[in-house]
C-alpha cells in the first residue's frame, strides 16, 4: 500500500518526462556537409568554429562538426532510355562512367545498381561483390535502335526512379548516396522534382549526378526538366553534379570524363557531419543556411557549402 503514491507519481510524471525528452531529439539535427572551393575541390581541416548556421533568419548553435571518412552506401542509377543509348559513343561513355565508379569510387562503400526508363529495375542489390556490379554494367544492352538522332518519343520516369532508388536504402545511414547517370530528361514521372527533393532531404540522402550532354541535340537537354534542374536538386540535397559533354564530331568526352567524375567520388567518400541545435522543432519545412567563415568571423571567399537546404518537422517520412 505504501508504494502506491510513488507509483502513481511516476505514472503521472511519465508523460511529462517523455514530452521533455522528445523535443531534444527533434531540436538536434545532424547532416552531412561538404565544403568546396571555386574548382570544386573539397576543403579539409575545418572545425565547428568555422561554420555558421542560420535557421529562419536567426543564428543557431553549431554543436559539432566532425570530418567522417567511413563506410556508406551508393546506389548507382543508370538511365537506359533511347535518348541515352541511341549513339555508340554515348553508350560507351555511360558504361565508362558507371564502370569507373566500381574501379575508382570510394573503396569502403557498398554498391548497388539499378536502371530506369519508363520503369525502375533493380539489377544488383547491396551486399554483392563489386565484380558482380561491374559485370552487370558491362552487360547493359537496352533494346533501343541505333540511330543518327535520339529517340525523343520514349517516356523517361527519372523522378520516380530516384524515389525508388532512395527506398532501396531502407533506414538511412550517414553518407548514403543515390548516384544517377542520365541526360536529365524526364517526361514520364508521376512524382515532381519537389517531392523528390523533399524525400531526399528528410532522409538525409544525398543526390549526385553525372549528366550526359550531347551538344548536337542541345534542345533535348534544356528546359525546366533538363540537366540544370537535376543539378540544382542534387546541390540542394547536399550532393553535387558534373556535366559530361559527348559529341562524336569533335571526338571528345571519353578521354577526360573519368577525371571529371572522380571529383564527385571524394565528396561522396568523406564529409563533415555537422550537428546543430534548433530553438524548436519547425512546424513546416524551413530554410537552413550554412556558411564557412575565416579566422576573423567573415564569410570565407570562394567557398560553397553543400548541405540539405531545408529542415523538416520530426515525424513520419512520406514516400
Amino acid at each position: 500500500m505504501t508504494r502506491f503514491p510513488t507509483v502513481l507519481f511516476f505514472l503521472a510524471a511519465f508523460p511529462l518526462l517523455m514530452a521533455a525528452q522528445q523535443p531534444i531529439a527533434c531540436e538536434e539535427r545532424t547532416f552531412p556537409v561538404n565544403v568546396v572551393d571555386i574548382h570544386g575541390q573539397q576543403i579539409l581541416g575545418l572545425t565547428s568554429e568555422r561554420f555558421r548556421a542560420d535557421f529562419q533568419g536567426q543564428p543557431v548553435k553549431i554543436m559539432s562538426a566532425k570530418f567522417e571518412d567511413g563506410p556508406q552506401r551508393i546506389l548507382m542509377l543508370v538511365d537506359v532510355t533511347g535518348s541515352m543509348w541511341f549513339d555508340v559513343q554515348q553508350r560507351e561513355l555511360v558504361k565508362l562512367v558507371a564502370d569507373d565508379m566500381v574501379s575508382s569510387g570510394p573503396p569502403q562503400a557498398q554498391l548497388a545498381l539499378a536502371t530506369f526508363s519508363t520503369k525502375f529495375e533493380t539489377i544488383v542489390k547491396f551486399g554483392q561483390s563489386r565484380e558482380a556490379v561491374r559485370e552487370a554494367i558491362l552487360s547493359l544492352n537496352p533494346a533501343v535502335k541505333t540511330s543518327s538522332i535520339p529517340v525523343a518519343s520514349e517516356e523517361t520516369a527519372m523522378n520516380d526512379a530516384i524515389l525508388e532508388a532512395a527506398n532501396m536504402l531502407g533506414s538511412p545511414q550517414p553518407g548514403d548516396v543515390v548516384y544517377v547517370i542520365t541526360d536529365g530528361l524526364d517526361n514520364g514521372s508521376k512524382s515532381s522534382t519537389g517531392k523528390v527533393l523533399q524525400y531526399l532531404e528528410k532522409q538525409n540522402i544525398r543526390l549526385f549526378a553525372s549528366l550526359i550532354h550531347n551538344g548536337r541535340f542541345m534542345q533535348l537537354s534544356g528546359g525546366p526538366g533538363g540537366p540544370e534542374l537535376l543539378g540544382k536538386t542534387a546541390e540542394e540535397t547536399g550532393g553535387y553534379f558534373t556535366i559530361l559533354e559527348t559529341d562524336s564530331r569533335r571526338k571528345s568526352g571519353l578521354g577526360t570524363s573519368t577525371n571529371v567524375v572522380r571529383q564527385l567520388y571524394g565528396l561522396m567518400a568523406s564529409f563533415y557531419l555537422v550537428d546543430i541545435g534548433l530553438p524548436k522543432d519547425p512546424d513546416k519545412p524551413r530554410e537552413l543556411k550554412l556558411t564557412v567563415v575565416d579566422g576573423n568571423g567573415n564569410k570565407k571567399k570562394g567557398t560553397t557549402v553543400l548541405h540539405p537546404q531545408n529542415i523538416f518537422p520530426c515525424g513520419v517520412v512520406d514516400k
